[in-house]
């Protein structure tokens, strides 16, 4: 009987090792799906140089303006589609008005990017945030609908634009607005923003900027500023 029960015990040993090894390595591929990169990870970013201006207005405001850590990562269409081209953005936008002779009354900060399609865009341009500082948004673009933007509210929500395009023509995209703090300064992030143009046949071209408009009793102010533009 004492062979028999060792061997009884030595295969309720087998089976309990069995078991601790089937829930470590399941917590071992548990812990590998939840730490996967993103898909498009393998992927190059290429950055993109900084962009910076200072100037002084008429009412003597310091203006200073910079678009900064922008990388543009290419990817393939993920519909195989040959007139479709997709990217993912990352990029900053800041801004600040110190100084002047009169209170500031009125500003918005919007940061966005301009598309070029050198032939034709048929069934729309869609922006997506994939996380990051600004919540998701929508630029649809169709051909034979009526212009219209809603840059979203002061706070900061991303923007929405529609417009209509044809060949040759550059359009402007908003993504993210907000105004001035009390202390003249504003800051929109962006980080991973998914781009897709569909329907060109042929290349696509993307060029950020970032516009700053601020008022007073006497005087109403625009700056611009923008990026190098890369192909998608």
């Amino acid at each position: 009987m004492l062979p028999a029960v060792n061997h009884l015990k030595s295969r309720a040993m087998r089976g309990t090792w069995v078991r601790i090894c089937s829930v470590i390595m399941a917590a071992s591929t548990l812990c590998a799906v939840s730490e996967m990169p993103p898909a498009h990870a393998e992927l190059v970013a290429i950055p993109m140089p900084p962009k910076a201006i200072n100037k002084v207005s008429r009412e003597g405001y310091n203006v200073e303006m910079r678009l900064e850590r922008e990388s543009v990562t290419r990817t393939p269409n993920l519909a195989a589609a040959p007139n479709s081209h997709e990217a993912f953005i990352t990029i900053s936008g800041v801004a600040s008005a110190t100084g002047g002779s009169s209170p500031i009354t009125d500003s918005v900060l919007i940061i966005g990017y301009q598309l070029g399609c050198q032939n034709d865009v048929s069934a729309g341009l869609q922006f997506g945030g994939t996380g990051g500082s600004v919540p998701n948004g929508t630029v649809a673009i169709t051909p034979g609908s009526p212009t219209s933007t809603d840059l979203g509210n002061a706070g900061g929500g991303a923007g929405f634009g529609q417009t209509v395009v044809q060949p040759g023509v550059i359009v402007d995209l908003p993504l993210s607005n907000m105004t001035l703090n009390d202390k003249g300064q504003a800051a929109l992030d962006m980080d991973d923003l998914h781009i897709k143009a569909d329907a060109c046949g042929g290349d696509v071209t993307i060029r950020s900027y970032l516009y700053l408009r601020f008022s007073s009793q006497s005087a109403h102010t625009q700056y611009a500023i923008f990026g190098d533009p890369i192909k998608i």
